[in-house]
């Protein structure tokens, strides 16, 4: 369709008022037609031509033209280079060395290239929004290409992830593939795993060039209807994507399909950089502050005090879109809309929304902080885009040099902690050598006391999940307390007064919405405090089990023989591979290194993973239930939100009957039961993820027992020493990873 305002604006550089009297009609006329989805009329094409000196088919196929992609350095290289150094090194010093000490080392091998896969990953973008706000047309702008379909109407109805060309698997041919829908709706195609053909040839759905994302990823589009289709990924040469990905997430509250809003929430969870986008005529009004709020209680806390010089709130981006639209981009028109847009956001929040962040960041969050990530944007006009633009290239040039350094930080780690294992090793083969007697002793001692130790750190298992159901009972009956609290007449009758809310719509709406989190504040510190006490638990369950294999716990006397079993790493090991964490998150996040590998297996970026583990303590919680009730919080808050606002409000003592009002609706929807559900699940992901670690741990003594007795029975001081030489070996092959 013939885009007349471009035109007017970028070929004839004229006023709305000037173009009207050389083509003969009246300016409000223009205006009309500018925002009209309709075709322009044919008399007023031919005016036009006649004016411009063009053709009629000069007009039809003008198209804007695109801005020029956003320059950005590449500052991806050095992690690149890292990554590909250590990786090729694996690789062909690997299989040199694996002939020296066969394969018992291979899954550190296997540990370490899957670690360096994880850690070192390009930060991604996620762009997020109401559908129509733009989304799509803001990220050809700044990849310099066409490629993501736009329209006037809603269109991006899958996640597309949108990699530079060089990251394009050899096995992938086309510019884009599309892959399935997930059964469930919540498990989908892994975009992580984009380089194991097996797997992802398992969901792809069809490929193509990138024409193939209209068919499947809009509603225009040929096979939208047939909802098979939940994701896709597209390769793209351009500057932006040398540094980070940028994913197009489908637009919130379309209504028309439910799994829209479910593959966005899901999505943004792994993003490191989230650019939210709302209608600078609309701009923050309705359902989009509470889509903001979710998204600013699940985005990663990259900032550090102590560990980096990122500006607190720096991958947050809240964009106010279609600038140009309020009075033809008037700048204090503008700056009015971020000033009054930010102070509704903060209105809605109670002074303890922001510990959170706080206290895994070490900064502070007032209203300049949180108003300086506030900006406006437009494809039409340069300066309404130039201030965003500036500090997305800077975030996106600064954060890879972070995460080389940290990821050469994390392998540093990961080769001092091997290396002790293997001393440990070492050592112990060495005694078996020497004090093949005692071993042989210490064996019988252990099979003979295994059962009993079995069938103790059992009790002392089910002892524990016991106690974290108790801690899921504890938590819902503290939260109902509090619940009950907050949702009654005369408390939200005073939370009116105290915070100035006044007796109209939009006043109404940021009530309902204080009130939400209120409740998920409240639930977090619940959750908080409860995951605390279920840390120092599993540090007790572990110690048990350690004490209760030590050689000293036996009738036999062999001296203090220590084994080489690390039991904390090997129930983090098995940790690492559940699917959800729950509160077992707090006790990963005090674990360091070996914690942040497990935060990294999970889809939390290196950098937040990091950040967490060196603030270690309660902000292991904080991370681990910062995005818990998220979507029952936003569920139940927009279903209030539309109750309420038709709700037809008396002259006097309105505020008690908008209390009772609200206290009904949230009664009706049946509001506490949802947010028991949610920690209710909070808890059973807690549960699941002690029975996977506290079964792998198991599964581990036991393959290290059967080692133990295969070296001591056979007692052949050439096979000892060639493990011990092995060991030497692989010490050596890790002191020379390039870093």
């Amino acid at each position: 369709m013939f885009d007349l305002k471009s035109f007017r604006e970028n070929n004839l550089k004229m006023t709305q008022a000037e173009f009207a009297n050389h083509i003969g009609v009246r300016q409000d006329y223009i205006s009309r037609l500018e925002q009209s989805t309709e075709q322009i009329p044919l008399e007023v094409l031919v005016k036009i031509a006649n004016f411009t000196g063009t053709t009629l088919d000069e007009l039809i196929k003008y198209k804007r033209p695109a801005p020029k992609p956003l320059e950005v350095d590449d500052t991806w290289r050095s992690a690149d280079f890292t990554k590909r150094t250590i990786v090729d090194y694996i690789n062909e010093c690997g299989t040199r060395y694996r002939s020296q000490w066969g394969e018992n080392y291979d899954k550190y091998i296997s540990e370490l290239r899957d670690r360096m896969e994880r850690v070192i990953a390009k930060p991604k973008v996620a762009i997020v929004g109401h559908s129509d706000v733009g989304k799509s047309r803001l990220i050809n702008s700044i990849i310099g290409s066409e490629k993501m379909p736009t329209s006037w109407t809603p269109t991006t109805s899958i996640t597309v992830y949108i990699k530079h060309i060089k990251d394009r698997p050899n096995y992938i041919e086309e510019e884009a593939w599309i892959f399935r829908t997930s059964p469930d709706g919540v498990v989908g195609w892994d975009e992580r795993k984009l380089n194991n053909e097996e797997y992802c040839r398992s969901w792809k759905l069809a490929g193509g060039s990138a024409d193939i994302l209209k068919d499947y990823g809009t509603r225009q589009g040929e096979m939208y209807g047939t909802n098979e289709a939940g994701a896709a990924v597209i390769f793209v040469d351009s500057e932006i994507l040398k540094n980070c990905d940028v994913i197009d997430l489908p637009g919130f509250g379309t209504g028309d399909r439910v799994e829209d809003d479910t593959m966005t929430l899901k999505a943004k969870e792994f993003a490191d950089v989230l650019i939210y986008m709302s209608h600078a005529g609309q701009f923050m009004q309705g359902g989009s502050i509470e889509y903001l709020k979710e998204a600013i209680n699940s985005l990663n806390v990259i900032e550090n005090k102590k560990e980096n010089e990122l500006k607190p709130l720096s991958n947050l981006f809240v964009i106010a879109s279609h600038a140009h639209t309020v009075d033809g981009g008037n700048p204090k028109s503008l700056t009015n809309i971020l000033d009054n847009g930010c102070s509704r956001l903060l209105q809605t929040m109670p002074k303890a929304f922001w510990n959170n962040k706080k206290e895994i960041s070490g900064h502070d969050y007032n209203y300049n902080i949180i108003r300086s990530r506030f900006f406006t944007y437009t494809t039409d006009i340069e300066r309404l885009r130039v201030e965003f633009e500036k500090e997305i290239k800077i975030l996106v040039e600064k954060l890879p040099q972070i995460i080389n350094e940290k990821a050469k930080d994390f392998v540093r780690q990961y080769i001092k902690d091997t290396g002790v294992n293997m001393d440990n090793e070492i050592a112990e083969y060495n005694n078996i050598i020497a004090e093949r007697d005692k071993y042989e002793l210490l064996l019988k001692e252990i099979k003979k006391n295994e059962p009993k130790r079995a069938n103790e750190n059992q009790n002392r298992r089910m002892d524990l999940v016991s106690d974290i159901k108790k801690m899921s009972f504890s938590s819902v009956e503290k939260f109902a307390d509090e619940y009950g609290c907050v949702i009654s007449t005369d408390k939200i009758v005073s939370i009116i007064k105290e915070k100035g809310f006044k007796k109209k719509k939009e006043d109404i709406q940021s009530l309902v919405s204080f009130i939400n989190s209120t409740l998920q504040h409240k639930m977090q510190d619940i959750l908080k405090g409860h995951s605390d006490d279920l840390k120092e638990k599993i540090d007790k369950y572990l110690a048990d089990f350690e004490g209760s294999v030590k050689s000293n716990n036996f009738s036999v006397d062999v001296g203090d023989i220590k084994f080489s079993f690390d039991v904390t790493k090997a129930f983090a090991s098995g940790l690492a591979g559940a699917v959800t964490l729950g509160g077992l998150a707090f006790w990963a996040a005090s674990m360091g290194n070996l914690g942040a590998y497990i935060l990294v297996a999970k889809g939390v970026s290196l950098l937040s993973a990091l950040g967490i583990s060196v603030a270690g303590g309660t902000a292991g919680a904080t991370a681990a239930v910062s995005a818990i009730g998220g979507p029952i919080v936003l569920g139940i808050a927009l279903a209030i939100i539309a109750a309420i606002s038709v709700f037809a409000l008396l002259s006097g003592g309105w505020e008690k009957s908008l209390a009772k009002k609200i206290v009904k609706e949230y009664d009706s929807k049946n509001c506490l039961m949802k947010y028991k559900e949610g920690i209710e699940q909070f808890w059973t992901d807690t549960v699941n993820a002690f029975n996977v670690a506290a079964d792998a741990l198991d599964k581990e003594w036991k393959g290290y027992i059967c080692n133990l007795e295969e070296m001591v029975s056979s007692y052949n001081i050439g096979d000892i020493q060639h493990k011990i030489k092995a060991a030497e070996e692989f010490k050596n092959f890790l002191s020379g990873i390039p870093l």
